[in-house]
């Protein structure tokens, strides 16, 4: 009581102290929830028109708006790119990655590189393709599986006829992701291109 007495108007400050911080938390939590809800619901709209694209070529026109707007425009921008990509239309879907920031480094931005490089290889420029996946393969991404780029990268140069390069990454995915969907491709790709050489 003596001690209660003495620093009361310590007490208070710290008691007041300690309800503003409990208050700026909350809110800050709610904020956070409330914008991550938002950007759920934005990826859902994108994920939904992208879907439907297939049948109704008519909803392209709301996906481009998508495309021009903050929270839905990366992932917009990329469903834009695919469905070119899709329909071998290489200038427009390559025009729609190139609208695509390169941060954060997340896994959009990773899926938008691997399109970027199926998109050279389907114009034939395997230099191209190559430069994208080593520069993946190099950054060792945590948001994309790295025995798909190393896959990829493998392929590029089997594509372009670099049979020894593709072996030996083929066969370092075999050794070390053996257990990887792209270690069981790897393995018979290698059994393939040694009956070849």
């Amino acid at each position: 009581v003596e001690f209660v007495q003495t620093y009361r108007r310590e007490i208070g400050i710290v008691a007041a102290a300690i309800v503003f911080a409990a208050v700026v938390f909350g809110a800050l939590l709610v904020i956070r929830s409330h914008a991550r809800s938002v950007k759920s619901r934005a990826i859902g709209q994108v994920g939904a028109l992208a879907a439907e694209l297939a049948d109704k070529p008519e909803k392209l026109a709301d996906l481009e708006k998508l495309a021009e707007k903050g929270r839905t425009a990366r992932p917009a921008t990329l469903e834009l790119a695919k469905y070119w990509a899709e329909k071998s239309d290489w200038a427009k879907a390559d025009s729609a990655l190139g609208k695509i920031p390169d941060a954060p480094k997340d896994l959009l931005y990773y899926q938008a590189e691997n399109l970027k490089a199926q998109v050279a290889l389907g114009r034939k420029d395997f230099d191209k393709a190559i430069a994208i996946y080593k520069k993946m393969s190099d950054e060792k991404p945590k948001a994309y599986p790295l025995d798909a780029v190393l896959f990829h990268l493998a392929e590029s140069h089997e594509l372009k006829g670099e049979t020894d390069r593709a072996l030996e990454l083929y066969r370092k995915l075999q050794t070390d992701h053996s257990q990887s969907y792209y270690g069981y491709e790897a393995s018979l790709k290698v059994g393939k291109l040694e009956v070849r050489k």
